[in-house]
């Protein structure tokens, strides 16, 4: 199988085009509706701050200690050797029915766990670009989440040319 299919391309062209549409709109308005940036920006960094203080406040509770660390386990001795089928040849079918079952189980503790993370990253991102364009954080969002489709683009092009 190669890297470059078009199966995996067609399904690249959804989130490009996506991706391109947002990044635009977040370029135009910063370009034409500062206030309307500076607002979205100010609710971003103010939401990031929350985040990072309830962060904070959980990362020194013991139960959220205990919670992150059986999240790790599921993961890597869990999730993980079953994807690569590592189970197959050690449970039975019906051993392997009830990983499923754990697995969906705990699928939406892990969603919310990376949900999470994700929010805090941007903010994080957010202030960083702010620094970086002198107040123009929403813009060069918009920049850089078209850059992110442009490369999907560009993943198009090579499966084209590699045919």
């Amino acid at each position: 199988m190669s890297f470059f299919n078009e199966s995996t391309s067609d399904y690249i062209q959804f989130i490009s085009m996506f991706l391109e549409i947002v990044g635009i709109t977040l370029a135009y308005i910063e370009i034409r509706y500062k206030r309307l940036a500076r607002r979205i920006e100010a609710r971003i960094v103010a939401e990031e701050n929350k985040i990072t203080r309830i962060i904070t406040r959980l990362i020194e509770n013991k139960i959220f200690v205990t919670v992150t660390t059986l999240f790790f386990v599921l993961i890597f001795f869990v999730v993980i050797p079953y994807w690569l089928r590592f189970y197959d040849r050690i449970l039975t079918q019906e051993g392997l029915a009830n990983l499923e079952i754990l697995i969906l189980c705990t699928a939406p503790i892990i969603a919310l766990f990376i949900v999470g993370l994700l929010v805090v990253a941007f903010g994080d991102f957010i202030s960083w670009l702010n620094r970086f364009s002198d107040g123009h954080a929403i813009g060069a969002l918009g920049v850089s989440v078209t850059f992110l489709g442009l490369l999907g683009e560009t993943y198009q092009v090579i499966t084209i040319l590699t045919r």
